[in-house]
């Protein structure tokens, strides 16, 4: 068609273009319902002690909607909150990590520290040979730090706690002869270890490391007081012995300060118990693996009158196999365990200048020489 000169051309619309125009106005229409209904859901919208609940009444069976009546809060607590953590002490009724089972006599000569050494355990041999003796209680850690033989443990590298001298061959030999090897490690007093690790050392009123008469005194609390002891057990277990006894378990006489604060609230049975659990758990595995007993040395007041340094009769033996006890007495001290229905002979050993037959005992002729000198 042409118009005043001008072509003009006059398409067909197509069906798509004619529809957009419905369809913009359905979706504008819906999102209007969708506001409205957002803006009118808090008024279906039911609150309870169990929970929140949207009740449409059009929805509902019946067509009315719920009514909620006399539902209230709990009473607001009407005394003194407080935000301190109150700590329990704890039950040790049920444990039972410790017992008789596959025990033997523990018979051995008791060699101090400063005689652990070449010529010191030759000399000891033959002197626990002429005493009908054929077993060896080596202190192997004593209460400086120090320890009598090379381990392969980290800690003792960088405290300059290792001795030079490997015994592993030696005693390897003696246990081939049919010698039992029992080795004696100190636990909380050590002063190397406090000295070139003051973190994990006990501290007095002033906040100085605490230090006694015996040494520095380290926190059994701290986790790594309790792993290096762990280590120096398996690596005691590595070279061969048969039994190990741990000594010093125990919390000072003095108050102290802890390493970890939440130690301030519990006792010092506590102090002791959390340790010697920690240790019998983390090595109990090689233990088995390798048929070795864990004991404890206490003092005599265990079994008398009783100590303030946390330890127990009671409770260590629950952990420990045996307990190790220096003593002039033993006729007055067996009947306590008997009392008790414990195995005197397996469970207690005493340490003491003569040995009998048919149960535990270590020889020591030193014991009873301070008190006498």
């Amino acid at each position: 068609m042409i118009v005043k000169g001008h072509r003009v051309y006059r398409g067909h619309r197509s069906a798509g273009h004619s529809g957009l125009p419905v369809l913009l106005t359905i979706l504008v229409l819906i999102l209007l319902a969708l506001l409205l209904a957002f803006s009118l859901l808090p008024e279906y919208v039911v609150y309870h002690r169990d929970g929140v609940e949207m009740v449409v009444p059009m929805l509902q069976e019946s067509g009315q909607g719920y009514t909620v009546e006399g539902i209230s809060a709990p009473a607001p607590y009407a005394g003194d909150a407080s935000a301190t953590i109150q700590v329990a002490e704890p039950d040790y009724t049920n444990i039972s990590l410790a017992g008789s089972a596959g025990l033997e006599y523990l018979n051995g000569y008791y060699v101090p520290f400063s005689k652990v050494n070449a010529t010191g355990l030759e000399t000891a041999v033959k002197e626990a040979e002429r005493s009908g003796v054929k077993g060896l209680v080596l202190e192997m850690k004593d209460e400086s730090g120090k320890l009598a033989w090379m381990s392969g443990v980290a800690t003792a590298s960088s405290n300059a706690a290792n001795s030079t001298w490997d015994p592993t061959a030696y005693l390897s030999e003696l246990k081939a002869d049919g010698w039992t090897i029992t080795a004696e490690i100190c636990c909380a007093v050590d002063t190397l270890l406090a000295t070139a690790n003051p973190d994990v050392a006990l501290r007095d009123r002033t906040g100085a490391p605490y230090v006694d008469e015996s040494g520095g005194w380290v926190d059994l609390w701290n986790r790594d007081v309790r792993t290096y002891i762990e280590e120096l057990c398996i690596d005691l277990m590595a070279m061969g012995v048969d039994e190990i006894i741990l000594s010093r378990v125990e919390h000072p006489l003095a108050e102290v300060t802890y390493t970890r604060e939440i130690a301030g609230s519990l006792n010092r049975e506590a102090f002791c118990m959390n340790f010697s659990i920690a240790v019998r758990e983390a090595i109990e595995k090689t233990m088995t693996e390798k048929n070795v007993h864990l004991s404890a040395r206490v003092p005599h007041d265990v079994l008398t009158t009783g100590t303030d340094n946390g330890q127990s009769m009671d409770n260590f033996l629950k952990v420990f196999d045996r307990l190790v006890i220096e003593t002039e007495t033993y006729s007055d001290d067996a009947p306590v365990f008997t009392e008790k229905k414990i195995d005197s002979t397996l469970r207690f050993v005493p340490q003491m200048t003569w040995t009998f037959g048919g149960g535990s005992w270590i020889l020591d002729p030193t014991v009873g020489a301070a008190a006498n000198g």
